[in-house]
C-alpha cells in the first residue's frame, strides 16, 4: 500500500492524555454535575442514530439528563465546557518529535489532516501544528462522533483521494482504529501496549517510528 494522506486524532494522540485531564480538572472541580452528565451524554450519543443539528441534539439530551430546559443546558455547556476548555489548553505541548515527524511526511508530499471529536483549531494552534494541516475539523461538524462513519467519510472527501491511500492515527482503539477501518482507511494505533489481535496496520509509541514506517511503505 502507498500512503498519500495521514489524518490524526488530537486528544491523547498528538499530546498526552494526562495534559488533557489536568487542563480539564478546573471544569470538573467547579461543575462536577455538569461534567458528569455531559460525559454520560457523549457516550450515549455515539450509540444512537438521530436527526438534527449535533449541538442541539446534545443540548436536548443533556437537559433531559440534568432535568433542566434544553436552552439552559446549551448555555451551561457552551460557557462552562466549550469556552473554558478552548482557552485552558494554551501552552499545550505535543508528544516528542511530533512536528519533526509531520514535517518529514509533508516534505514527501503526504497530505496531513486532523479529525477530533472536539473543536480542533485552537488546540492545533496551541500545539504549533495548525500550519501543517491541510484538513482540520471536528467530528461534531459532521453531526456524529467517532466511531460513526460520517467523520471518516468527511475526511476522505476533504482529502479527495481513495480511502485505501489514507492512514488514520489515533489512541482510542474502538473509536479511532475500528471506526476508521470500517470506513476503509488504514490505521495506526498510538499505544504502549498493543491490543491483543489488533486490527491496526501499525501499533507504535514513537512518532519517528510512525514516520519511518510510512516512508518505508512509500519507497
Amino acid at each position: 500500500m502507498k500512503i498519500k494522506a495521514v489524518g490524526f486524532d488530537i486528544d491523547g494522540t498528538l499530546y498526552p492524555n494526562l495534559s488533557m485531564y489536568i487542563r480539564s480538572a478546573s471544569s470538573f472541580l467547579r461543575h462536577p454535575k455538569l461534567v458528569a452528565h455531559f460525559s454520560k451524554v457523549r457516550k450515549e450519543i455515539r450509540q444512537i442514530e438521530f436527526e438534527g443539528e449535533f449541538r442541539d441534539v446534545q443540548a436536548k439530551l443533556l437537559g433531559y439528563s440534568m432535568k433542566i430546559r434544553k436552552e439552559k443546558a446549551a448555555e451551561l455547556m457552551e460557557r462552562h465546557l466549550y469556552q473554558n476548555w478552548e482557552y485552558s489548553f494554551k501552552g499545550l505541548k505535543p508528544f516528542k518529535n511530533v512536528r519533526p515527524a509531520l514535517l518529514s511526511l509533508q516534505r514527501e508530499g503526504i497530505k496531513l489532516g486532523a479529525l477530533s471529536d472536539f473543536p480542533v483549531q485552537r488546540k492545533l494552534e496551541f500545539l504549533g501544528l495548525s500550519d501543517l494541516m491541510e484538513v482540520a475539523f471536528s467530528s461534531e461538524d459532521t453531526g456524529h462522533l467517532k466511531p460513526h462513519s460520517a467523520p471518516f467519510n468527511n475526511l476522505i472527501s476533504q482529502f479527495g483521494i481513495s480511502p485505501s491511500e489514507i492512514l488514520y492515527v489515533g489512541n482510542n482503539y474502538k473509536y479511532d482504529i475500528l471506526g476508521a477501518r470500517d470506513a476503509g482507511l488504514h490505521t495506526a494505533h498510538l499505544t504502549k501496549k498493543p491490543e491483543p489481535g489488533s486490527l491496526a496496520d501499525l501499533s507504535f509509541y514513537s512518532f519517528l517510528d510512525l514516520r519511518d514506517w510510512i516512508l518505508s511503505l512509500n519507497n
